[in-house]
């Protein structure tokens, strides 16, 4: 095995625009809203909330989201919210 082969070892590259599973729980910064439900963006990939009372208030907040659908193709789903993960006393 050659030098570099030894420190490139394990080494990977993340994708701009991950998959998610149905049922799997990610966290992440609310950065928005769009069409009245929270819109959480990991890399290019966006997931959104529907069906919080006040999505606004989200806005800038850590959460944890379980995703309920997500489309590879358009690189976009629809989740659920778990948590609010450290948040400014909601």
């Amino acid at each position: 095995m050659s030098y570099l082969s030894s420190v490139l070892a394990g080494v990977g590259f993340r994708t701009r625009t991950p998959a998610f599973d149905p049922g799997e729980e990610v966290t992440a910064f609310v950065s928005g809203v769009q069409d009245g439900a929270a819109v959480i963006r990991i890399g290019d990939s966006r997931l959104s909330l529907p069906g919080v009372e006040d999505p606004d208030v989200l806005v800038d907040e850590r959460v944890r989201v379980r995703v309920e659908e997500f489309d590879e193709t358009s690189h976009s789903g629809s989740g659920v919210l778990v948590e609010v993960v450290d948040g400014r006393g909601l």
